[in-house]
């Protein structure tokens, strides 16, 4: 069969391959299934399941880091020949006779026909190996037009290349992280089978440096001493990586000509005091490994002359741990990676002196030099003060307390949102990845809400407004809920959890609603403070309330990792969310408005690049929902047959302006879209801005209306209940919050947005059209663009078709803002 190509999400969103899995919070992304005779390949950046790879592990910092930019794939037979055959047909610049193939820019899917390989047997143990964001020109020129790299003859080549970009400096490559990655898979096996989803994880050739530099100094007078660095070095940076990593107690540079390293100088002016401030910096560098040199062959001193050169000779008896840490100097050979830091220290009594500082890199503090790739290294600097001075310079020497924590990543967690939550309630997926063997060191991981003081597991405070749930990992493998102890939602069940019913869905396992008090004393998830992860890619949700306190907020996540019941290491996230935007109207009221428009990014790790979760707009009334073509009836607040006084209509369905809150729930209840799940898209913008609120157990909204007939009025409904907080705003309401969030969002400068009323009657000036609605947008000149009907003046007068205005036909896709029309809270 003709395959076709899977796309993934790529660095717009800066969530998927990349280099995800260097950072314990993001995201590795899953492949997409497919179905009939091919087999799906998926380009990650680490190893997950049963691979384990020392990777380095981090907070969050450049979006860069996660990017897969380009990718360069080779397709190689057992005998490590290129792998022939018509298995790449699909893609037309591919090579004609398969074994390469480099796909668009951040694509990390590729589907081929396991049918077309030349040699069946070559294929069941072939080599995949993948290159991503290296230089194009790396793989030269296809002088023979064969499609595939000249300088790359057979397996052998590729993995004896040694990677010289043109530039090298401190920060990522402007093509991105690069990398490579390799797996040998039986191409041959049916998607149906367990290995049909081949995964080829990638590996960072670069490593990342953090330096932090802190004063603490035990004699303090005011804000001395302080530390004034004025440039830093970073030294034996090499300009070359192989893209195999060294064998063990292999040396990077053995065998290679003078000329592979260089020192790059970086100025850096930044004063700090006694124990006040912080100098902090971060750099990459390709991978740099040495080996310790125990001997004694620089003139170096050794505690006991009789034992020089071996290790017992080199301390003095009872030196603490962190004093080894001056004689690592000692150990170091001439392409040993360093940071050194200049600057000018002045002490407590106001005297100053010029002082230099060299780190030697590596995984500890006194006898590693190895810098290897996909690694972070985190210096963590304590200045005492000074120990000595170098005469024939004048400089003196820090006497500096250095702690470099390498973190090997047992686990990481891919999450999309950890801060940018909005003020509505929000449901947050966080998928955890342990490495290490589950039978001899069975990994767990204790997620708690709240701060854990070290030594204990219990938070001293619990925020109210945020809980979670766990999801087994063998429920999200198969689309199911059950072994999670959940029953899957149905339309007219009793279920309360989605299940989508295929593996490694996004979505799946997530509450089908969140209802009323799920959080509160007595609620379903009143509880869900902590939670034990027991399996790697286990999932979990966190529910988070409303926030109605019009100021920001956050809660502190622990993660304690254990091996065998015993604590290895803990780390922090940090979730936030946003507050509601007060909007001040013209009549004088208040309303409130969200901060971001979800429908425009991933949240989900396992989201697809094309998913139902992610649309540029939505249409006022969905094409053949009955609403794109239907006359909204007018809606009374109270209706009395016999006091006219007790009649308070609203406003007429082709002119709402303010009253947005009530029309919303009522069309809801017109268009019959009263229920939504959490993992349904929207059929509406008013579906979109009514699902922000909470529902009952039957995932309802209540509101409720009475229909009226009259001779004299026609038919119109009576709003009897109306319990929704959100809502699609009126015209006027738009344009009074675009006018006062003009410069806080660059969109509201230019782009059109839905309210809640429909269009005015063609050629009009009041009435309705039955396939209108009306849309707004703020002018440079500060008026709104004309949204009526035409006002006697043609139909197509402020047609938004012709770009004349806002009057839209309903089934146009526009931006939703959605608005709460108080501050109240309902459980």
């Amino acid at each position: 069969m003709r395959s076709r190509l899977f796309r993934v999400l790529s660095a717009a969103v800066a969530l998927l391959a990349g280099l995800c899995a260097c950072q314990e919070d993001e995201l590795l992304r899953d492949t997409v299934s497919a179905t009939g005779g091919g087999v799906s390949l998926s380009f990650t950046g680490d190893p997950m399941d049963e691979l384990k790879v020392t990777t380095r592990s981090s907070d969050i910092k450049d979006e860069n880091e996660k990017r897969i930019d380009q990718l360069y794939i080779f397709f190689f037979g057992s005998d490590g020949e290129y792998l022939k055959g018509g298995y790449l047909t699909g893609y037309p610049d591919a090579a004609r006779e398969g074994g390469y193939y480099a796909p668009g820019r951040g694509e990390t899917l590729l589907k081929i026909d396991n049918t077309l390989f030349a040699d069946e047997g070559l294929a069941k143990s072939a080599t995949v190996y993948a290159v991503a964001n290296v230089d194009a020109s790396v793989f030269g020129p296809d002088e023979d037009n064969d499609g595939r790299p000249d300088g790359i003859g057979n397996l052998s080549d590729l993995k004896g290349l040694v990677y010289m970009p043109e530039n090298v400096s401190l920060g990522l490559p402007s093509e991105g992280m690069p990398m490579v990655g390799s797996k040998v898979i039986d191409l041959t096996k049916p998607e149906e089978t367990v290995e049909g989803e081949r995964r080829i994880e990638l590996k960072a050739l670069m490593s990342r440096i953090d330096m932090n530099i802190e004063l603490a100094s035990d004699v303090q007078d005011g804000n001395l001493p302080s530390l004034t660095l004025v440039e830093w070095t970073a030294k034996n940076m090499p300009v070359r990586v192989p893209f195999t990593a060294p064998e063990v107690n292999a040396e990077t540079g053995a065998g290679w000509e003078e000329g592979w390293t260089k020192d790059v100088t970086t100025p850096l002016q930044r004063t700090i005091f006694n124990k006040n401030g912080q100098i902090a910096f971060t750099f990459y560098m390709y991978e740099n490994v040495q080996n310790a040199e125990w001997k004694v062959d620089e003139g170096e001193q050794w505690a006991n002359p009789s034992l020089a050169g071996e290790r017992g000779g080199l301390y003095p008896d009872s030196i603490k741990d962190y004093q080894k840490q001056r004689y690592k100097p000692y150990l170091a050979n001439g392409n040993a990676a360093a940071v050194e830091l200049h600057g000018f220290y002045t002490t407590y009594n106001g005297a100053t002196y010029e002082v230099r500082y060299t780190l030697y890199l590596g995984a500890n503090h006194t006898d590693n030099f190895q810098v290897k790739r996909n690694h972070q290294y985190k210096n963590d600097i304590t200045i005492k003060g000074l120990t000595s001075q170098n005469i024939e310079t004048g400089e003196y020497t820090l006497d500096a307390r250095v702690n470099v924590s390498e973190d090997d990543n047992e686990f990481y967690i891919a999450m999309l949102r950890e801060r940018n939550h909005d003020a509505h309630f929000c449901v947050t997926p966080m998928d955890v990845y342990m490495f290490a063997d589950k039978v001899t060191k069975h990994p767990t991981i204790e997620v708690i809400l709240g701060e854990v003081p070290e030594g204990t597991e219990t938070a001293v405070s619990v925020p109210e407004w945020i809980r979670m749930e766990r999801i087994a990992a063998e429920d999200m493998a198969n689309g199911t809920v059950t072994h999670s102890g959940f029953t899957a939602y149905t339309s007219g069940g009793s279920g309360t959890h989605l299940a989508t019913g295929t593996p490694w869905t996004a979505g799946n396992g997530k509450r089908a609603f969140f209802t009323l008090g799920l959080l509160k004393a007595g609620g379903a998830l009143a509880n869900g403070t902590k939670v034990t992860v027991g399996d790697s890619r286990d999932r979990v949700y966190f529910y988070i309330d409303e926030n109605l306190e019009l100021r920001d907020r956050s809660a502190v996540v622990t993660l304690i990792y254990k091996e065998n019941g015993r604590e290895v290491k803990r780390r922090t996230v940090e979730i936030g969310q946003t507050h509601l935007l007060p909007v001040v109207m013209r009549d004088g009221g208040t309303i409130y408005m969200e901060q971001y428009e979800e429908y425009l990014d991933h949240y989900d790790p396992l989201d697809e690049y094309a998913t139902e979760q992610i649309y540029t707009g939505l249409p006022w009334a969905e094409k053949n929902s009955g609403l794109d073509n239907q006359e909204i009836e007018p809606l009374y607040e109270k209706w009395s047959d016999i006091w006219v006084w007790d009649q308070i209509p609203y406003e007429e369905p082709g002119q709402v302006f303010n009253d947005g809150w009530p029309y919303t729930a009522f069309i809801i209840f017109r268009a019959n879209q009263e229920v939504m799940t959490l993992n349904d898209k929207p059929l509406s913008a008013f579906q979109y801005c009514h699902n922000r609120n909470k529902r009952n157990s039957d995932g309802i909204v209540t509101a409720s209306y009475v229909r009226h007939n009259k001779i004299l009025r026609g038919t119109f409904y009576e709003e009897l209940s109306n319990e929704s907080k959100w809502f699609l705003p009126g015209i006027r309401q738009m344009e009074d919050a675009l006018t006062q969030y003009y410069t806080t969002f660059r969109e509201f400068q230019s782009d059109y947005y839905w309210s809640a009323s429909a269009g005015e009657r063609e050629n009009g000036s009041s009435g309705q059209s039955r396939v209108r609605a009306r849309a707004t947008m703020v002018l440079p000149d500060g008026n709104y663009v004309n949204s009526g009907g035409g006002d006697g003046r043609g139909e197509d007068t402020y047609a938004y078709e012709l770009g004349r205005g806002g009057y839209a036909l309903r089934t146009e896709s526009l931006r939703i803002r959605a608005f709460r029309v108080d501050l109240d809270r309902v459980d």
